[in-house]
């Protein structure tokens, strides 16, 4: 096979029950200026089978797989998405059948996806748009084998800066430095505080350097968290209130560095005299926002939203606060011993309009996700890349993940966590 020949083309991975569907979605690629490789097809009497698809897909442009019951259990089409990820492929998996991922979810959870339960012909135009819009940025058209050289000038693109520290450690300090300077700087704002692993890790950062910035490093500027368990109390060990209490709130007032109470407008996951919903709000129209430290799941979920739910930008990008239902994937990723479905969140609106965005991804199992955020396209199935229509965002994350993401030339680092905030705070 002629690698050269190859690198435009489409690899497409079927189980062989679908076999004249592929062939039908070869046509409708082919027909729009999309070459494609499939098996059937392009693999020579005589030709090693097993070498023949490692080759196409080491060359090719991005992976297409029609997604069914068969191709989940399959263990070719599992080892042509190893494969794949391999060589840091985009694949964009169409759905042939109303099944979900189980053996494959590894792989798929954070592609872009398409359904065409309905076989036309036009369902297909949205991932035509994006092949040709996504996938040419990902090889080198002279050489397509040719890793590219880290280069400090490198544009990142959509992101104000691609951050990169030697340790998590780091990341989570320049990002508490980050909020106490803009809260400070914006005493008539809201700083929406982050949850998860990466919350825990900026909240002891947190407390680590209270001291640096005088009676209260919030300033006068009010607390918001962006999400919450819906359907328990504060003091549930789910409560994200609970675990913003107990590793930031608490801590800080031992110190006599605590912001008051009236400063504090931290979600809540109940009714009581007053609507949660419409509480918070009345909080962000009253104090917009001027920092919001959004932590990405390593499959793009972000604020509860879930990848694989929305379809259109348009359905969630102004989303202010609301309640959604998560799947049961989620729900464990989130926390497995949550007892609710239900999450109040901030909602994606309101973190697009924050100040000053940080996407937060510290460790290594997100290495994928920031790939996808920095060359993939925007779409509502993966939550995470709406991200990109921020005007002020900067990903801080490590050098092991930019190392692994194999987006080294756009990252910022030898720099300390210190010297980023400042640089943050000053543009």
């Amino acid at each position: 096979m002629d690698v050269q020949e190859n690198y435009t083309k489409i690899f497409l991975s079927y189980h062989s029950s679908k076999l004249e569907l592929v062939a039908h979605l070869s046509k409708i690629l082919e027909k729009n200026g999309i070459p494609t490789w499939y098996a059937a097809k392009d693999i020579k009497a005589g030709e090693n089978w097993d070498t023949a698809i490692h080759t196409a897909i080491k060359s090719c442009r991005a992976v297409v797989l029609l997604f069914c019951a068969q191709a989940d259990a399959s263990i070719q089409v599992k080892r042509e998405l190893s494969l794949a990820d391999k060589y840091k492929k985009p694949v964009f998996w169409v759905r042939v059948e109303r099944v979900e991922p189980n053996n494959l979810s590894y792989f798929l959870t954070a592609t872009q996806w398409f359904d065409w339960l309905d076989m036309r012909d036009a369902t297909i135009e949205k991932l035509i748009s994006d092949i040709q819009s996504n996938a040419l940025a990902t090889c080198d058209e002279k050489n397509p084998e040719a890793r590219r050289e880290p280069n400090p000038e490198a544009d990142p693109g959509w992101a104000k800066g691609v951050i990169a520290f030697p340790t998590e450690r780091d990341a989570a300090e320049c990002a508490a430095r980050v909020y106490f300077a803009v809260a400070q700087k914006d005493p008539d704002s809201s700083v929406i505080l982050p949850t998860g692993r990466s919350a825990t890790m900026i909240f002891r950062a947190m407390v680590r350097l209270a001291k640096e910035y005088g009676e209260c490093p919030f300033g006068e500027a009010q607390l918001i968290s962006d999400t919450e368990t819906f359907g328990v109390w504060k003091e549930h060990e789910t409560s994200r209130t609970r675990h913003i209490y107990e590793l930031l709130i608490e801590p800080l007032k031992a110190m006599g560095k605590a912001p008051s109470a009236e400063q504090l407008h931290l979600l809540s996951g109940i009714y009581t005299d007053s609507d949660p919903v419409k509480d918070a709000q009345k909080t962000i129209r009253m104090f917009p926002p001027s920092i919001h430290g959004v932590s990405v799941s390593p499959v793009g979920e972000i604020l509860a939203y879930e990848v694989g739910t929305y379809n259109e930008v348009n359905e969630i990008i102004d989303d202010g606060p609301r309640i959604v239902e998560v799947g049961e994937h989620s729900k464990k990723y989130i926390d497995p011993n949550q007892p609710s479905k239900s999450i109040l969140t901030i909602g994606l609106g309101t973190a697009m309009s924050a100040g000053v965005l940080l996407i937060l991804a510290f460790d290594i199992q997100k290495a994928n996700i920031v790939r996808r955020l920095l060359t993939g396209t925007i779409t509502a199935g993966i939550p995470a890349t709406i991200l990109r229509e921020h005007p002020n965002a900067y990903i801080l994350t490590t050098e092991s993940v930019v190392s692994d993401a194999n987006v080294k030339d756009l990252a910022i680092t030898n720099k300390t966590a210190k010297e980023v905030a400042e640089w943050i705070i000053s543009n």
